[in-house]
């Protein structure tokens, strides 16, 4: 059984990870970390034996196999170049990093720890997305020609950092709106469908008034086999998602808790747009986290996606000058 820490136990962590790994048989979460003493109590109250209020604290007192981390994206370079060294692999919540130059910084980083980086990438383990990908794989609607995404939210996410409350709309912490914040998991479920990286971005944003974070966003991914359009936005007035995945002898439709392909429907649990948690998604997500850390290869591939998402953002921010 492999041993971890959560650095970072606000709620993703609490409603998302922990529940998961509560329920485990491969991973144990035995310490968190967190400067604040309220979340070491809860933590401890949810039965996790340890709790430290800082990594170095928690790497003299303990031999570990991971951590997770779950703080704010502006945080997470340094806290995971910092895991790396100390020899421990890292599963780490979405956006990775912020800035490309530090893709490179964590390569070089894997490459002399020989450990790994994985992103939480858990949408693609919703059981509507999972079941759409394996009618995708299966042939079912011939070639993929078009992917469209479509992700409504009246606001960004409730869940704030006491200490920095809607970091979410701060781009200095957070690193943008709602492209880092949602257009994250639209990049990485296109580029999967596709099996390919996008070759052309294009982008149109809609800005927060007095403010350099985008409340809603249009990209148009051209790859080589076909197009990816995608439309998010933090300005609905109520929460749904919708997706078509088009092919060259038929549609896969997507709408929240319906799946849809020619004549037969199929209606699941929860609907995609239902919370911002899931930790039923990171749950199955596990899995392949498990054997990722085994896996230089598997946990090189992870990165890889998270590095064509960040590339992709910052494409779309280029084109709306907010480089």
């Amino acid at each position: 059984m492999l041993t971890g820490a959560i650095i970072g136990f606000g709620a993703a962590a609490a409603n998302g990870h922990w529940p998961a790994y509560a329920k485990s048989a491969d991973i144990k979460i035995v310490a968190v970390v967190d400067r604040s003493d309220e979340r070491r109590r809860a933590a401890r109250e949810l039965s996790i034996p340890l709790a430290f209020a800082t990594m170095d604290d928690l790497a003299r007192n303990m031999a570990l196999d991971f951590v997770d981390i779950c703080t704010p994206p502006a945080l997470h370079v340094e806290l995971v170049l910092e895991a790396l060294r100390h020899g421990w692999n890292v599963l780490c919540e979405k956006p990775l990093v912020l800035h490309e130059p530090d893709v490179e910084r964590l390569r070089d980083a894997m490459g002399e720890s020989r450990r790994v980086v994985v992103p939480v990438h858990n949408w693609r383990y919703a059981p509507i997305i999972r079941r759409a990908t394996a009618l995708l794989r299966s042939g079912t609607i011939g070639e993929l020609r078009q992917v469209e995404i479509e992700t409504k939210r009246f606001e960004d996410c409730a869940a704030v950092d006491p200490a920095q409350p809607g970091w979410r709309r701060d781009p200095a912490m957070a690193g943008g709106g709602i492209l880092f914040d949602h257009g994250w998991h639209a990049v990485y479920l296109a580029r999967n469908w596709f099996n390919q990286d996008p070759s052309e971005v294009a982008a149109t944003l809609h800005m927060i008034p007095e403010t350099t974070v985008d409340d809603e966003a249009r990209l148009k991914l051209t790859f080589p086999s076909g197009v990816a359009e995608i439309f998010l936005t933090w300005r609905a007035n109520a929460r749904a998602n919708r997706i078509r995945l088009r092919g060259d002898k038929g549609e896969i439709t997507i709408d929240d808790d319906r799946l849809t392909m020619g004549d037969e429907s199929e209606r699941f649990d929860s609907p995609l747009s239902r919370g911002s948690h899931h930790p039923e998604w990171f749950e199955a997500m596990l899995r392949e986290v498990v054997a990722s850390f085994g896996s230089e290869e598997l946990g090189r591939e992870r990165f890889e996606e998270a590095a064509v998402c960040l590339s992709v953002i910052r494409r779309a921010y280029d084109l709306a000058g907010m480089a």
